[in-house]
């Protein structure tokens, strides 16, 4: 025969009848069902007071708790979640004080735990082997405008069906979004133009920092596009990150990530509608969300236009005095003691310096700061290009050496 199980209420019903039956004192009931004289009489004022619904059991929660968060703060903490989808309690924490005027706003920790409770925050599984990746030859920003971060949000598609590729530029100091703006194509014409339109308004950056697509990058000699060649021209630094390393440009695909979740996803119905939507987001990341890196100042508060004026009628010198130049043609070929060897496209009608070694007769060709190749003056010559992590030069040509 099994063992019938007895269930708490059932015992506390027991103990009840038995005590009131008379027969036996507390105390042995109480050693009887193994439980404390205290518990014991617990039992019975509750019975007198509510009857057997007195023993059920009842929340621990205290009665009252005098630092609870008022109910109008946690529901402005509610609301400008809602509004921000990817604002956590350090950012809110902020927005209560300056937007709120809320002088001793929550903790940070408290604004999190309310975000949790009301189902506003989802627990993210973090990735095994994450760690921090050295940036090599990468410049850290130590003033606006000191590096320039660049890329191309992956397209998409409005409703209507029409492609969308949105143009991000941000300045790396400040976090500044100076540009995002889709273009009709990703392609060297409209960057160019997007490019030009804001170095008029902005000024130029010392550098630019971009990945290894086009129309940044190409294959070509020192990895430099039509577009990249355009900028060094103008007196910018052009700096690669490396290939499949997209933490070496974190903060700016940290950026994508938060542009698509408030303002790309799910797409708007057409272009102009999209592009209103991004223009919204942009000044609100700008002007309005505190940013961590920042000590959760704004970048608009620390940004400013670069002294640095563009001005495409003026030459660079890209080049020490007494290094020997030579112009490339529209073809993208430099002729040499009636030799002629192809340097590229991306080069056409720009000067690259020659360094012809005498005794083997192999002339190194380099453009700027960026190493391109050599080649051997023979017929049929062609440009060895130069090893992906040596095609770049912290210095120009030297004007000590011996040229010819």
């Amino acid at each position: 025969m099994p063992w019938k199980n007895v269930t708490p209420m059932e015992e506390k019903h027991q103990f009840i009848t038995l005590a009131q039956s008379g027969r036996f004192t507390i105390s042995e009931l109480c050693e009887s069902f193994e439980i404390s004289r205290k518990t014991g009489h617990k039992w019975l004022n509750r019975y007198a007071e509510d009857g057997f619904e007195g023993l059920l059991d009842k929340s621990r929660a205290p009665k009252s708790v005098p630092l609870r968060t008022e109910e109008h703060i946690e529901r402005l903490i509610v609301s400008e979640r809602r509004k921000h989808s990817t604002w956590g309690g350090k950012k809110i924490h902020k927005i209560l004080q300056t937007q709120h005027d809320i002088e001793s706003p929550p903790a940070i920790s408290t604004i999190n735990s309310i975000l949790k409770r009301n189902g506003l925050v989802k627990d993210r599984r973090r990735r095994g082997g994450v760690f921090k990746v050295e940036r090599g030859s990468l410049t850290e920003p130590e003033h606006p405008n000191h590096v320039m971060a660049v890329d191309f949000k992956g397209w998409f598609k409005t409703q209507d069906g029409e492609r969308f590729d949105p143009l991000t530029i941000t300045d790396l100091y400040s976090r500044y979004i100076l540009k995002a703006q889709g273009l009709p194509q990703a392609t060297t014409r409209w960057t160019q133009q997007a490019f030009s339109a804001l170095f008029k308004r902005e000024g130029l950056p010392e550098i630019i920092r971009v990945d290894n697509g086009a129309p940044f990058a190409s294959v070509g000699p020192g990895g430099l596009s039509r577009l990249s060649v355009w900028w060094i021209w103008l007196g910018i630094e052009v700096q690669f990150t490396r290939p499949g390393c997209p933490q070496d440009n974190g903060s700016h695909e940290r950026m994508h990530r938060t542009m698509k979740a408030e303002c790309c996803k799910p797409p708007s119905k057409n272009r102009r509608a999209q592009q209103l939507r991004i223009d919204r987001w942009r000044k609100e990341f700008n002007q309005v969300r505190p940013h961590e890196a920042l000590d959760q100042r704004v970048p608009a508060e620390v940004y400013q236009a670069s002294s640095n004026r563009m001005d495409e009628q003026i030459k660079p010198d890209l080049y020490g005095p007494g290094t020997r130049t030579k112009r490339v043609s529209q073809s993208g070929h430099i002729s040499l003691e009636g030799y002629s060897c192809h340097v590229g496209d991306a080069f056409a009608g720009a000067e690259v310096s020659i360094e012809e070694i005498k005794t083997t007769g192999i002339v190194n060709i380099q453009y700027a700061n960026v190493k391109l190749g050599s080649f051997e003056v023979a017929p049929n010559a062609r440009l060895r290009a130069t090893a992906y992590d040596e095609r770049w030069d912290k210095k120009t040509c030297d004007p000590n050496k011996e040229n010819v």
